[in-house]
């Protein structure tokens, strides 16, 4: 371990540099490997099988929630991270028995090609497997981020981020696009075992690049610390961390809510799956395009004004679907309204992310598990609230002269609303210090303003 670590003027420990560099290397090309993976096996090309099979608005709900639902078991990832290690817990929980989950994944569309078992057996499986892989991932997951921070000077949180964001946005986006063109219009069932074939492939290569992480020796008073039901209990107990772990709840309910439902409403308005699948991967290129720059933003000015304008785009680009119907100016609309979602839900995750590394000490990163907890699991209810709403709005529909509104317009309106209330949430744990949204635009606009004079002025709240 001494050719690993080393301890500074401080008494910290840290990871020697040409380790640290090698550990990052190995962090990102796991994260790329996890992305494609999860593209191929629980991606849009997932929810067009699904489809095909005959599922309606409440199992895409129940998928989802399956997809994300493991997140509370990274508690019991607490426990065993502190007895075996964070790299250990991450190649087997993480690694290895996500691959087992997902193993057959490939060969049900030729199962049920032949009738060798029926479509309703298939979708049961596929919601049991989903709902495993999403367990055993949570467990492992619980060293994922502080594996990250045993690794990232806390001086470029933003900026590392931001680059490993891209990277595995760039692989998801390049996964969605070679999907689209793959599958078509019409796809056979052939097409949906090749894809999920190479999801189960990246899921097994990524297990070689876990074991390359580096990770610190664990604290020494390790076994003193709270079990993780009391590190949840102080973690409610603080309120600063009360207030977070209430604004990711509130925040990612309202921004998720809608996204495996947008994928069926453009199939009900009669879009091909290859357009759906290549317009879903402008979630990609949103981020690809922004992330640099909100990490770069972030670094320089904080969190409180990438929380606020994340918030404004939010709202645009969800009200926007009530425009969406089948014609040529709802094509383009759709991409930009992926793409812009992306962009400013990029800014969040930056936020929120750059949050919890300067809150959580590293000599406890038990805090940092039940911050992801808190993630992982609102985004998992999001779609099984939204689904059990389309459900049961099914036969709404209001008419007003020119204006028709089904119930789809009133889950995209009300998710557009819901936003509103965690924006003042975040005011609760926010650094008033960092500069504000507003005077962050006056300095970003301040080239603009120079050229055309004094003609133009901003105005700025003073404290």
């Amino acid at each position: 371990m001494d050719d690993i670590i080393r301890q500074t003027k401080k008494g910290r420990l840290v990871i020697r540099s040409a380790h640290r560099r090698r550990s990052i290397r190995a962090a990102t090309l796991t994260a790329m490997l996890h992305t494609i993976g999860c593209t191929c096996l629980l991606g849009s090309a997932l929810q067009l099988y699904c489809l095909s099979l005959g599922a309606d608005d409440l199992y895409l709900g129940l998928l989802s929630f399956a997809i994300m639902a493991g997140a509370p078991f990274s508690l019991l990832g607490i426990t065993l991270m502190r007895r075996f290690g964070k790299r250990r817990i991450l190649v087997f929980w993480s690694g290895i028995l996500p691959a087992v989950c997902m193993a057959f994944a490939a060969v049900l569309p030729l199962l049920g090609r032949f009738g060798w078992i029926s479509s309703a057996w298939i979708l049961y499986w596929l919601l049991a497997a989903a709902a495993l892989r999403s367990i055993t991932d949570s467990i492992g997951g619980a060293g994922w981020f502080p594996m990250l921070q045993d690794n990232v000077p806390s001086r470029i949180t933003g900026k590392f981020f931001a680059t490993l964001r891209t990277y595995w946005q760039s692989s998801v986006l390049v996964s969605l696009l070679l999907i689209a063109w793959f599958l078509g219009s019409e796809p056979a069932w052939w097409k949906f075992c090749v894809v999920f074939a190479i999801g189960e492939a990246s899921f097994i290569v990524k297990i070689f690049f876990l074991k390359q992480l580096k990770e610190k020796p664990l604290p020494e008073n390790s076994d003193t610390l709270p079990s993780p039901w009391g590190v949840l209990k102080r973690a409610v107990a603080n309120p600063e961390t009360r207030h977070f772990l209430g604004y990711i709840l509130l925040y990612n309910i309202a921004a998720f809510m809608c996204l495996p439902f947008q994928v069926k409403y453009l199939k009900d308005l009669g879009y091909s799956a290859g357009f759906i699948v290549a317009a879903t991967a402008m979630v990609s290129v949103g981020a690809i395009l922004s992330l640099r720059f909100w990490g770069k933003l972030a670094d320089r000015f904080g969190n409180r004004s990438i929380f606020s304008i994340s918030h404004i785009g939010i709202v645009v680009a969800l009200a926007g679907w009530v425009l969406v119907g089948n014609n040529a100016f709802s094509t383009v609309l759709v991409f930009v309204l992926y793409a812009g979602w992306s962009i400013f839900q990029s800014a969040n995750g930056i936020a929120q992310t750059r949050h919890m590394f300067q809150t959580v000490p590293e000599t406890d990163q038990s805090n940092m598990v039940i911050i992801n907890v808190f993630i992982f699991f609102s985004v998992a209810i999001a779609p099984l609230m939204s689904g059990l709403f389309l459900h049961l709005s099914a036969d709404w529909h209001l008419e007003s002269g020119g204006l028709s509104i089904n119930n789809y317009h009133m889950l995209f309106l009300l998710a557009a609303a819901l936003v509103l209330i965690p924006h003042r949430v975040c005011r609760k744990f926010q650094n008033n210090v960092e500069t504000s949204a507003a005077g962050v635009f006056v300095i970003i606009t301040r080239p603009l303003r120079m050229m055309f004079g004094p003609f133009v002025s901003f105005p700025t709240k003073r404290k």
